[in-house]
């Protein structure tokens, strides 16, 4: 009986220890699992993020004149902005970036409505580090505008359209490099660009408005394309953004090229204020202004300026808060 006894208690024994080693090694292979899980999860954050970020701002201004005797016109005045970002940093050597402007102003001055501003820009560029400051890309940008633009607005019977949404609408492909020496400069260089212009309105696009043939509805052009930023903190409130694009037609005259800039000074007021000036210059050989409406033969291109002041509320958010 003992020695009945003895084996029974033995092989409990044994069957108890095989199951505490097997209860060991499934937590060993569970913290395994959990530790791998987690290491995998940080390298990817190590590798891969994204930085979202933006503004929105918008501006009024309003002027009433009642028995003023150096006289004036009753106005109000709008403007709206929207930018926002979207850059990815990849596993490897890519780069994404992702940016986009939405700009929309109006003028209302004695029951005549006018446009301040109208814009829809998307700009997308990735890129392969070749070094630390240069990298092979691929650049896409788009633009046109939200509504119609009327060559004399608010004139009864004379409100004739010179524009409109996709009238025009530009598209840009280019491959080449970018330079990105420091967080404040950066310039696209590409010797080989597509461009294409639309004009969906049939009317304009008969006369030939933006340098499309008569009656046709687009315009293709291959060139050289440079784009360039600058962004800089002068002082504590005060920040400086320029941009400037340089395209020149390969086929037809190269050296009439294409220049499309803006330069813009932000002054902080507090969090939620700002005050900007914009300066914004294009030059585009191939859009013509007519001295003579009834001789569409004298058209001739013109440098085209515009200079805006305005103050308002702005508000960062994303990753552009985190810079601020």
């Amino acid at each position: 009986m003992p020695k009945a006894a003895l084996l029974i208690i033995s092989l409990l024994s044994l069957s108890l220890h095989a199951q505490n080693n097997a209860l060991v090694k499934e937590k060993d292979v569970l913290e395994f699992r959990k530790l791998s899980i987690q290491r995998l999860g940080q390298d990817a954050l190590d590798t891969t993020k994204w930085d979202l970020g933006g503004n929105f701002g918008i501006q009024f201004t309003q002027a009433s004149y009642s028995n003023w005797q150096a006289g004036g016109v009753n106005s109000i005045a709008g403007n709206t902005i929207f930018t926002g970002f979207a850059n990815y940093t990849g596993k490897g050597k890519w780069v994404w970036s992702n940016a986009m402007t939405l700009a929309y102003g109006v003028n209302f001055q004695d029951t005549i409505f006018n446009k301040t501003d109208d814009r829809i820009e998307i700009e997308s560029r990735l890129d392969y580090l070749h070094s630390k400051k240069w990298s092979y890309s691929a650049l896409l940008n788009f633009r046109t505008q939200f509504r119609p633009g009327y060559e004399n607005p608010g004139d009864i019977g004379d409100d004739v359209k010179i524009s409109d949404f996709m009238a025009p609408g530009y598209f840009l492909f280019g491959l080449g490099a970018t330079n990105k020496p420091n967080k404040r400069f950066t310039m696209f260089l590409s010797p080989i660009t597509a461009k294409a212009t639309i004009v969906t309105v049939q009317r304009l696009a008969d006369e030939g408005a933006y340098g499309v043939d008569p009656g046709s509805s687009y315009r293709l052009e291959a060139g050289a394309y440079a784009n360039i930023t600058y962004k800089r903190k002068l002082w504590m409130n005060v920040d400086l953004q320029g941009r400037i694009d340089l395209f020149s037609n390969y086929v037809e005259d190269p050296s009439l090229i294409d220049i499309n800039s803006e330069l813009i000074m932000f002054f902080k007021v507090n969090k939620f204020i700002k005050a900007n000036i914009s300066l914004a210059y294009i030059y585009d050989h191939d859009v013509k202004f007519y001295l003579d409406e009834n001789n569409p033969d004298l058209g001739v291109p013109r440098s085209q300026f515009k200079q805006v002041l305005s103050i308002g509320f702005s508000y960062d958010f994303g990753a552009a808060a985190k810079d601020e």
